[in-house]
């Protein structure tokens, strides 16, 4: 009879029980999981644009010849996006999501068992591509008004090696920008700083006017939230010639479908229409902002994104969130000690921001 040896022995160690990244779970669970019909989910857990897409986006994806693979270079895709950075194509990578790039970048800078810093509370992807690649994670907590320590952080790189640091800008989930004297500082012990700027539509303000400068910068962008085709996952980097060419080298060979691409084609040659849905969010989220400023008990992280991180006293965030779930509205709650009291509720439309206002309101 044969022996079989055990699989779980023959995967790598790090992996064999990992933790996975929690993302926001499907409409169909979370009416499940509260006892409601899936129409009756409101979505305010993950970011994501309230309003449909584009006639523009959908039309772009009717007669696509899926029968044949994308295009391995991503020749119009980096076309497309250079003249809409204003940087070369040279400079400029797309991929599946964000995610995939900051994927590409952990697994080209950091091997196993190397030091990678992360500023939390933050974007949780960092630190899953951090505990993928077996690195040794160092957490620099960020100030009580969540800045980044920059003292803390410089010391941190010099004391570890690290090669490289995600920051978040505006961060996820505070809302909170990264200066650019900040990122000068951190820049300047040459460290590979990505800033990720997955809701840069939504603020303006972006660290790639840096990127002549420095060599060792790496912006990051997204689709899936001022673009609205979160579903399509495309994202893309800028940086450096030396950094964006090894990133093509590493990365899969189609990996950007031709759906995706497609898509994403459209929403930049109809990025005015896209952008005149910003304001609007805008204002819906300065408009629960000024609710928030007459209740009691109830505080707000001020934000440049399409989202706030509503802090409660008194109460969990685990209580929130139920209490919220039960009137079929959905946020982002956490763990850790910092934000157990917190949770983070995306900018939805007026009636659905009508409908977070009155839960709130009869909450205190």
């Amino acid at each position: 009879m044969t022996t079989m040896r055990d699989l779980r022995d023959m995967m790598r160690p790090h992996l064999y029980n990992p933790t996975g990244y929690l993302g926001a779970q499907h409409s169909d669970h979370l009416a499940t999981a509260a006892g409601i019909d899936p129409e009756d989910v409101i979505r305010l857990n993950a970011n994501e644009n309230p309003y449909e897409p584009l006639q523009e986006i959908t039309d772009a994806l009717i007669g696509l010849p899926i029968h044949e693979y994308p295009d391995q270079d991503l020749v119009r895709m980096r076309e497309a996006l250079s003249e809409y950075t204003g940087r070369p194509t040279e400079q400029i990578i797309a991929g599946s999501g964000g995610d995939e790039i900051i994927e590409l970048l952990t697994k080209l800078f950091v091997a196993p068992g190397e030091s990678m810093i992360d500023c939390p509370p933050t974007f949780g992807m960092y630190e899953f591509c951090a505990r993928i690649a077996e690195a040794e994670l160092i957490a620099v907590e960020r100030s009580d008004d969540w800045e980044i320590d920059i003292d803390a952080t410089t010391e941190a790189i010099d004391r570890t090696g690290a090669k490289i640091l995600f920051i978040a800008s505006p961060n996820n989930p505070t809302g909170n920008l990264l200066p650019d004297k900040d990122a000068r500082a951190i820049l300047d012990t040459g460290i590979v700083l990505v800033v990720d700027e997955t809701y840069y539509e939504f603020c303006g303000e972006t660290s790639a006017g840096l990127l002549d400068e420095y060599e060792n910068l790496v912006v990051i962008r997204s689709f899936s939230k001022w673009a609205g085709i979160a579903g399509l996952r495309v994202g893309y980097g800028v940086g450096s010639e030396l950094i964006i060419d090894h990133l093509m080298t590493i990365k899969q060979p189609y990996n950007l479908n031709i759906a995706a691409e497609s898509a994403a084609l459209a929403a930049l040659d109809n990025k005015a229409k896209l952008m005149s849905r910003i304001d609007p969010l805008t204002n819906e989220r300065k408009r629960v902002e000024s609710v928030i400023d007459e209740l009691p008990g109830i505080s707000y992280s001020p934000s440049t994104a399409n989202y706030l991180l509503m802090k409660f006293d008194g109460r969990s965030g685990d209580e929130v969130y139920e209490y919220l779930a039960r009137r079929g509205i959905f946020a982002r709650k956490f763990s850790g000690r910092r934000l157990e009291n917190s949770i983070r509720v995306s900018v939805g439309t007026p009636s659905q921001n009508d409908m977070v206002i009155q839960a709130l309101q009869e909450l205190v």
